[in-house]
């Protein structure tokens, strides 16, 4: 009797794991495992590009990226985008053969006021065939000696450690880190340039 009952929560846990598993899918539109985005056959329309649908990342990351999307939804409108600090940084970026990474619209003051995962010091937009800046990514830049200052390793988007640029983009060595969650990346949503971006 004691192993039937046994056996009974044990299937009552894995149905109990399963359906909170699924409704986070159904949450956030994304699976889990791994950081490469894979296209749905037939998506539905929505207001905006969702790169996430149907990622495959931990949960961890998942949750990081469904909180990212939320605190920058608003950034879409470039005029709260410059209410909140956001400037231009550079023209169109982008590298024949790579592809591109768009208007960099920065937070010049937060690169060096600390690391927090929901507000990117950098928005990455790309004008439309109308002349209107589109929210395409985001972009963590965190000046390496502020940040070496106080820790011993190079920061991380979960489980993402941030790529390391010594002065070669910017004039100063700092840590950097683009995600594309407005717009899917073939290459993957933490590669630098997206295919996919054009400057033309």
């Amino acid at each position: 009797m004691l192993l039937l009952i046994k056996k009974l929560w044990a299937m009552l846990l894995v149905i109990a794991l399963s359906i909170t598993f699924v409704s986070c899918i159904s949450e956030t539109g994304i699976d889990s495992k791994n950081d490469q985005i894979f296209r749905l056959e037939s998506e539905a329309p929505i207001p905006f590009d969702n790169p996430l649908v149907n990622l495959r990342m931990d949960p961890e990351m998942l949750k990081l990226l469904s909180n990212l999307r939320k605190a920058t939804a608003k950034y879409h409108r470039l005029e709260v985008a410059e209410e909140n600090g956001y400037e231009m940084g550079s023209e169109c970026v982008s590298v024949p053969g790579l592809g591109g990474m768009g208007y960099h619209f920065v937070n010049f003051p937060a690169i060096t006021e600390g690391y927090d995962p929901a507000n990117p010091q950098a928005l990455l937009y790309e004008k439309t065939e109308n002349g209107h800046m589109q929210l395409v990514a985001v972009e963590f830049v965190i000046d390496k000696a502020f940040w070496d200052a106080e820790n011993d390793q190079p920061p991380f988007f979960g489980s993402r450690e941030f790529d390391f640029d010594d002065a070669m983009a910017l004039p100063f060595p700092n840590y950097q880190l683009h995600v594309w969650i407005w717009k899917n990346n073939p290459e993957g949503i933490f590669t630098q340039f997206n295919p996919k971006v054009s400057c033309e």
